[in-house]
């Protein structure tokens, strides 16, 4: 029997690469043989994984947003060794929100978490650090309304603050912001107190005046480095003097402090122990 004459080694090589490829491969390669023009294969698009964004109870500036500046008043009480930094904001045009710290003491972070003007320390939280009393943001509840806590529960929506008594309060999730805290310091513009254990400490409150248009955040605090500040009833005859219609009193003693954005740097009041909440006030441009 006669053998076949082997192909030639070119023709040998095109046979393995044929034999080799397969479907549009082979096509392509017969195209690009017979000079055809070969057909573009659209690419397939490959799915990316997209990084989730943290959690957020409001939305958050825009990175490297600088902060409105913020100067306190500075109010001192006659011959008692007591001053009030008093931090004045158009509740219409003050964004307000919450920063879990997570029992920390950073306020300056939290200011530059939200780009705000202004952090102070929030309400009560309870021996397991869990955040006491009501806190809402953007109409998100952060903590439930605690009706044993009793006291007062500031509450901002329509542009307009109020102070209400929290034995007949009946939490709303449409509010912008709400805190819930005790005592309530000032009513209908009076001295709302019916008793006071005499202690003078470092205390945080909020005074709504000008019928909740404006807002003052109050740190109060000694004349001189060592912890100090006015008793409860004091404080509240201050903020009488000064117009408040309606004050509530936040946590205080080690618990207060602030963080807000001066001139040109940021100032720093920090608090002497953990806190739960940082409450942040970012005033629109």
């Amino acid at each position: 029997m006669v053998s076949a004459p082997a192909p030639p080694p070119e023709r040998r090589a095109a046979l393995g690469v044929l034999a080799l490829v397969t479907g549009a491969s082979a096509i392509g390669l017969v195209l690009a043989l017979s000079g055809a023009p070969t057909p573009s294969v659209a690419p397939v698009a490959t799915p990316s994984a997209t990084p989730l964004a943290p959690p957020s109870t409001s939305s958050s500036p825009p990175a490297g947003t600088r902060a409105r500046a913020i100067t306190p008043e500075i109010t001192t009480a006659e011959d008692d060794d007591v001053e009030l930094d008093v931090f004045s904001l158009r509740v219409a045009e003050t964004r307000f929100d919450v920063v879990d710290l997570g029992m920390g003491r950073d306020l300056a972070a939290a200011l530059a978490q939200k780009s705000a003007s202004l952090a102070v320390n929030g309400g009560y939280f309870a021996p397991s650090t869990e955040a006491e009393g009501l806190v809402i943001v953007a109409g998100k509840t952060l903590s439930p309304f605690a009706p044993a806590l009793g006291g007062g529960v500031v509450v901002v929506r329509g542009g307009r603050a109020e102070l209400l008594d929290a034995t007949t309060f009946t939490p709303q999730n449409e509010a912008d912001f709400a805190i819930q805290a005790r005592p309530r310091l000032v009513v209908a513009s009076a001295v709302n107190l019916h008793g006071d254990d005499g202690r003078a400490a470092e205390r945080t409150a909020l005074c709504v005046r000008d019928g909740g248009r404006r807002l003052e955040v109050i740190i109060a605090h000694g004349k001189t480095p060592k912890p100090g500040g006015p008793t409860l009833t004091l404080l509240a005859e201050m903020l009488v003097s000064r117009g408040c219609e309606g004050a509530l009193n936040l946590d205080g003693g080690p618990s207060t402090g602030a963080a807000w954005q001066g001139a040109d740097r940021v100032e720093v009041r920090p608090p002497r122990a953990a806190i739960r909440h940082a409450l942040t006030f970012r005033l629109d441009p």
